[in-house]
């Protein structure tokens, strides 16, 4: 008899529970859900996300997108060299932690039964475990991480479009659009994503022909801007680029709009997108500008349902992370399955050559070596235009 669909994690990251879960401590997450015995037919897999901290916006999303697809998939299960398998995620808290998130992939992969690890959205965390799945030889798919990689290796992939092909495409288009000849830039330097975002305006900014005036830094956690508003300020930028978590992003755009900065507001991917990044700086994202890895407002059927389907159960607004979640387990399972078997290094030689369309219409495509980027991904530049809406540029 098939077993309905297999998690191990703990309570259901439901809306309701999205607030509270910034608050509650990383320990309920970790290590006792992926020590348990797995089903006799399920296929083990752990997932590592910020579930809590600044991150948790996104880690959230993209665990719910991946519980999403897990069902889809073991509502039938997955063929698998003549057998039937199914899915037994366990879903566990890095939140900004990187010795944590390594510590996750380490338990991971003492495992033996635990095929592979999927994450984190977090790239402080993604970055740390990139080169530690090369020691243990086990297999990592990223489902959100925007940094770039320094040395990449044959064990790690990851799903979505990165910093380095979306942000450049933006800012082209936007200081077209917007006639920006002076730009401002405030950045959390502690967080790799952020960070490379911040540099990426710095080094395109000969190329695409305007010039970065102010370039102010301050860490996850800060609570007063003031300092770096008041630079923006004085050196007079026709927009302003924030690279920040939404914890923290928040902030800083609250900060901004009630310094009476009325300046144009522009961020990485998906940022101001978010209906709760909407909600809690009180429309002060009304106008931004931000990449998307798909059109959520143009759909085709199935990333409909799969949008439709996410809305009904978590109460909540899909973004770009739910996709991303979603993406990396069906990437996972279309690898398994023309391995043929259930193997680590089966499935690292497959999935690092893999060329599908997942079930929501995401291309991935990879070629490791020489790096685990996906090389065909979508790029949407959009303006915010009301809560979790925008208009495509």
């Amino acid at each position: 008899m098939r077993r309905s669909p297999i998690f191990r994690t703990g309570p259901s990251l439901t809306r309701r529970r999205f607030g509270a879960g910034l608050a509650v401590g990383a320990g309920a997450f970790l290590a006792p859900s992926i020590l348990r015995g797995a089903e006799p037919d399920a296929i083990r897999v752990g997932q590592t996300e910020a579930l809590t901290g600044p991150s948790s916006a996104y880690g959230i999303r993209a665990a719910n997108g991946a519980k999403l697809a897990v069902e889809q998939i073991n509502a039938t299960g997955v063929q698998i060299g003549g057998a039937t398998y199914k899915f037994d995620f366990s879903f566990n808290d890095m939140a900004n932690d990187t010795r944590q998130a390594v510590t996750l992939l380490r338990q991971y992969a003492s495992q033996s039964d635990i095929i592979c690890g999927i994450g984190p959205t977090n790239s402080v965390g993604f970055v740390g475990m990139v080169p530690v799945a090369e020691q243990l030889s086990f297999p990592l798919i990223g489902d959100g991480s925007g940094v770039p990689l320094k040395e990449w290796n044959s064990w790690v992939v990851r799903v979505n479009p990165v910093n380095a092909t979306g942000t450049p495409v933006l800012l082209k288009k936007i200081v077209a659009k917007e006639k920006i000849k002076r730009l401002g830039v405030i950045f959390d330097q502690t967080q790799d994503s952020q960070r490379s975002d911040a540099e990426i305006c710095k080094s395109s900014a000969g190329l695409i022909g305007y010039e970065v005036v102010s370039y102010e830094a301050f860490r996850t956690g800060d609570q007063d801007f003031s300092p770096q508003i008041a630079s923006l300020r004085a050196n007079k930028p026709d927009a302003i680029f924030v690279a920040a978590a939404m914890g923290d992003g928040v902030k800083v755009v609250t900060q901004i709009r009630e310094a009476g900065f009325d300046k144009s507001l522009i961020s990485g991917v998906s940022s101001f997108t978010d209906p709760l990044y909407w909600d809690s700086t009180k429309g002060g994202v009304k106008d931004g500008f931000c990449w998307l890895a798909a059109d959520l407002q143009a759909p085709s059927p199935s990333l409909k349902k799969f949008l439709d389907d996410y809305k009904a159960r978590y109460d909540q607004q899909a973004t770009a992370y739910c996709a991303y979640g979603a993406d990396a387990v069906f990437t996972l399972a279309a690898a398994l399955q023309k391995a043929g078997k259930v193997d680590r290094m089966a499935l690292r030689d497959v999935v690092t050559k893999i060329d599908h369309t997942t079930p929501l219409g995401t291309h991935v495509k990879f070629n490791n070596p020489p790096n685990g980027e996906n090389l065909d991904p979508t790029i949407v530049t959009v303006q915010a235009t009301g809560r979790g809406v925008y208009q495509s540029i």
